[in-house]
């Protein structure tokens, strides 16, 4: 989880950094980074919280969770671009690269805890 954490605190000081220079986009990079983290944060918590369980228990615990982040995902997308009216491009650069980032941590951790 700390490895998780440092990793967060990394893109937040990388978008405070980019919103230092960009203050008429700070709505838009911190939004972007908003939805992987909160969701990245859920998967660590139950992917440690499961990991004294069987095999076969904790894989069917991270496809349902798959299946949810692929649920929230969209509907997060979806609600953002019709309700909030924005610049698309900043926040869309912000979720990608915190989106992928953070998911590599993710692999990282469940190899870790995989390791035990």
């Amino acid at each position: 989880m700390m490895l998780y954490i440092f990793t967060v605190i990394l893109f937040i000081g990388i978008a405070g950094i980019f919103s230092n220079y960009y203050t008429h986009l700070t709505y838009e990079i911190f939004l972007g980074l908003l939805a992987p983290v909160l969701v990245g944060f859920v998967t660590v918590f139950f992917m440690e919280k499961h990991s004294n369980e069987e095999v076969i228990y904790f894989n069917s615990m991270l496809m349902r969770g798959f299946a949810l982040k692929f649920i929230f995902y969209g509907l997060f997308i979806l609600i953002i671009f019709t309700v909030y009216s924005f610049n698309p491009i900043p926040f869309m650069c912000s979720f990608t690269s915190s989106f992928i980032g953070l998911h590599i941590m993710e692999t990282i951790v469940l190899k870790k805890i995989q390791g035990r």
